[in-house]
């Protein structure tokens, strides 16, 4: 053994062979060290698991591949690396721990672990240092890899062992998945085990079909352990059996799955995404919550503040009005509508439309149909009504029949095998993609994106992405890592935005969900959860995303409309209450009771504001979780860090059910959005009874 570092309440413990060749590193819930099983109270381990466990995975190009058929983990590269020395440093509350290995042909590598004081994880990441005087080129390096899954576990622990994932379709993200080792045939053979499942995301919208979040619960001991990757282009786990060691493993998507090779010359290095990683004593819910709670630093840092009333500041976007086809004068008609109920509303957000034929990136032009007196008189009636106005933008892209779309364009637009790139959209638009590390595409971006947001007087922006790049693009070593600098430029683009104009809000949206990750999601205020605009699977998404994302930064749908039931209307209006509160639909067609409604909930919703801004989410539900056809009753509490708060969401779908959860303690009820005797606390229950089909509410409850 190397050394243990206490880091909160985890333990990194970090072990070598005799001779060196072999590195490992456990992370543990502490106070658990001297329950390892295969360790022998704390002994060397046998030699056998020691070779099939490393702390790093590594493939460069002129090496053998692995014993596993479909993955590099356990390469020669990686057999060639041995340990050479670690260091620990700490500076302005970060433990920054560095274990390095070398390989004599030249080559080194760091494993850093990143703990900040107060934290419920740490940062990984991995580090490659070509010291040699000959180019390698990576095709596999990992950002964070846990092996010997469970360490508390004898045998093949298949039966004990289960996976979580997330799938994530278009509006349809948080799709939560658990399968145990034996479910997924990762069971141990009688002559050995080489096996691996690939999971993963190839191209420019890093969340479709899985979110980058993977965790492997030890059952039988209740122990758990995650990996949540940070990046915004193509990217893999894999689950690995070698024998009796189970690995969980993420990093960049590599060659074989995500065509990524990477040139290192002399003197050079290369450093993998971050990965936030994290282990507790508890469950899903458990892990998520711990995970989350280390984005809070970054997210402030974005620099949206809490409005007068120490609120969250609530949006309306008017696309479920419009559909497409805003108007100064109906714009205004609904700013003034909102004005008049009362509304708090702070942000007022046009959507997509405003410019010629809907046609994606001729932003230098703008319906003079809709807007006769330009955006600038626009933006500013917004604003003397006392809203901060918003824009919609999709500026990486260029639409199929747009000015900038056409042949004469092509030098600054992304290109494949030499062809530009066209990617298409789930209706079926067609849109080419701006070369991101082109200075011309820049300079144009600054003309029609920035240059406009300042003459126009825009505080806010929503930024769309409904296309992928795929696979990858030319002008770098390999397609995978053209579109990993591709989207590096774009996050980079982002953040210039920022700071061209200081202050300005913007809202990360793809497609929805499909930008729903950190690295994206840490340089933006908010983003759109998903594209659920008025359906009945709102609830489950925006539900199930508070274990991948903070409910400060989800911005929920709540679109009403005149012929809704008032069921109908409460389970929407609910619903916001799961993240950032957006009001869109026909607006100026709502009831008077609509209105109130509305208004009532905003009141509650700055009372209860600061719980969904920060606390830690547990979602239970009667039924499976089904988007086609949501049955059952759901309810999703949210508590504050001391538990002194509880926010409790209640939504009652087809054939919904009776139904109580247990409360972390003894609560009563200080206030409810819609009064209903069918929902009471009883001893340390919550008890829901007596629901009507498509209804919704919030509950407050405070610590007795």
């Amino acid at each position: 053994m190397i050394k243990d570092y206490i880091l909160g309440d985890m333990v990194l413990r970090y072990y070598a062979s005799e001779d060196l060749a072999h590195t490992e590193m456990l992370i543990l819930p502490k106070g658990m060290e001297d329950k390892i099983f295969t360790y022998d109270n704390g002994g060397s381990k046998p030699e056998e698991e020691a070779v099939n466990c490393s702390l790093l995975h590594l493939q460069l190009s002129h090496h053998n591949t692995s014993k596993f058929s479909n993955c590099y983990k356990l390469s020669d590269s990686l057999e060639l690396l041995r340990y050479k020395e670690q260091s620990c440093s700490e500076k302005d509350g970060a433990t920054v721990i560095v274990t390095t290995l070398v390989a004599d042909e030249g080559y080194e590598v760091d494993h850093i672990v990143t703990y900040r004081s107060g934290d419920k994880g740490v940062e990984m990441r991995t580090e490659f240092r070509n010291v040699s005087d000959r180019k390698f080129t990576i095709e596999m390096l990992t950002s964070a890899s846990l092996d010997c899954l469970s360490p508390f576990l004898g045998g093949d622990s298949a039966h004990e062992c289960v996976l979580h994932s997330f799938r994530a379709g278009w509006a349809m993200e948080a799709k939560h998945i658990e399968q145990d080792l034996v479910d997924l045939s990762m069971e141990k053979a009688w002559g050995g085990c080489y096996e691996n499942i690939k999971y993963g995301v190839v191209g420019s919208r890093p969340v479709q079909g899985y979110h980058p979040y993977f965790a492997l619960e030890d059952k039988e001991n209740g122990v758990i352990w995650g990996i949540y990757l940070a990046h915004n282009a193509s990217w893999q786990c894999d689950l690995t059996r070698a024998n009796k060691c189970v690995s969980l493993s993420m990093g960049l998507a590599d060659v074989q799955f995500g065509a990524w090779r990477k040139d290192v010359l002399p003197g050079e290095s290369f450093t993998s995404p971050t990965a936030y990683v994290s282990t507790c004593r508890g469950g899903i819910a458990e892990l998520s919550n711990r995970l989350i709670s280390m984005r809070t630093p970054a997210i402030e840092n974005h620099g949206e503040k809490d409005d007068e009333n120490g609120c969250m500041p609530i949006i309306f976007n008017e696309f479920i009005t419009t559909w497409g086809h805003p108007t100064h004068k109906l714009l205004v008609e609904m700013a003034d509508k909102l004005r008049e109920i009362g509304s708090r509303t702070k942000y007022f957000v046009m959507d997509a439309g405003w410019y010629p034929n809907r046609q994606i990136g001729d932003y230098d032009i703008v319906d003079s149909e809709a807007f006769p007196d330009g955006l600038r008189a626009y933006a500013d009636d917004i604003k003397a009504r006392g809203f901060v106005p918003g824009i919609w933008y999709e500026f990486e892209c260029t639409g199929e029949k747009g000015v900038y779309f056409r042949p004469e364009y092509d030098d600054m637009k992304v290109k494949k095998d030499g062809h530009v790139v066209v990617g298409h959209v789930i209706n079926g638009r067609s849109e080419s993609f701006l070369d991101m590390t082109n200075p011309k595409a820049i300079e144009h971006l600054d003309r029609i994106c920035i240059g406009n947001l300042k003459e126009w007087g825009f505080g806010y922006l929503k930024v769309d992405y409904n296309a992928s790049i795929g696979l990858g693009c030319d002008g770098f070593e390999s397609p995978g890592e053209g579109v990993r600098r591709q989207m590096e430029a774009t996050r980079e683009y982002f953040k210039k935005i920022k700071r061209e104009i200081p202050g300005i809000i913007i809202e990360n949206c793809a497609s929805g969900g499909c930008r729903l990750e950190p690295s994206m999601m840490d340089i933006t205020a908010m983003s759109s959860c998903s594209d659920t605009h008025e359906v009945l699977e709102i609830p489950i998404v925006a539900g199930g995303l508070h274990y991948l994302i903070p409910p400060r930064q989800s911005q929920v749908w709540c679109s009403l409309q005149s012929f809704y039931p008032e069921n109908r209307t409460k389970y929407i209006i609910a619903g916001g209450f799961l993240g950032r509160l957006c009001w869109s639909g026909k607006l100026l067609e709502l009831s008077d009771e609509q209105y109130k409604m509305m208004t009532d909930a905003e009141d509650l919703y700055i009372k209860v504001s600061h719980i969904i801004k920060n606390g830690n989410s547990y979602i239970y539900a009667t039924d499976r979780a089904s988007y086609g056809h949501p049955s059952g009753t759901q309810i999703v509490a949210r508590y504050t860090e001391d538990e002194s708060e509880l926010l409790c969401v209640i939504h009652a779908m087809h054939e919904c059910k009776d139904f109580e959860i247990e409360l972390r303690g003894e609560y009563e009820i200080a206030e409810m959005l819609y009064e209903d005797s069918g929902i009471k606390v009883c001893g340390s229950k919550l008890c829901v009874s007596g629901q009507q089909d498509i209804s919704g509410n919030v509950v407050y409850l405070r610590r007795k």
